[in-house]
């Protein structure tokens, strides 16, 4: 199981940028599921996508599309553990 503060840091983000306590609903799947549509690209290149949208939503003020994509991360990471862990660096 991916920690929290693992997620952080394949989001790119600080700690203190991670919800708690947040449960994924059926959206969040999905959201996931529109993702999973890129996996002929590998696992790396459909969490580069989700860390990307998470930043440009973050850039854009748009927070509960941000945590929305985050959790969409996590599910991701949840159910790909061996997804490479390298931080996207923007």
């Amino acid at each position: 199981m991916t920690t929290l503060p693992q997620c952080a840091a394949y989001g790119d983000l600080s700690f203190e940028e991670i919800m708690v306590c947040a449960v994924p609903s059926g959206r969040h799947v999905s959201l996931l599921a529109s993702y999973l549509l890129n996996m002929a690209r590998g696992e790396s290149a459909v969490r580069n996508m989700i860390q990307k949208d998470i930043h440009g939503f973050m850039d854009l003020g748009a927070q509960e599309r941000a945590a929305d994509a985050l959790l969409v991360l996590r599910l991701f990471l949840s159910r790909y553990p061996e997804a490479p862990a390298n931080p996207l660096h923007s």
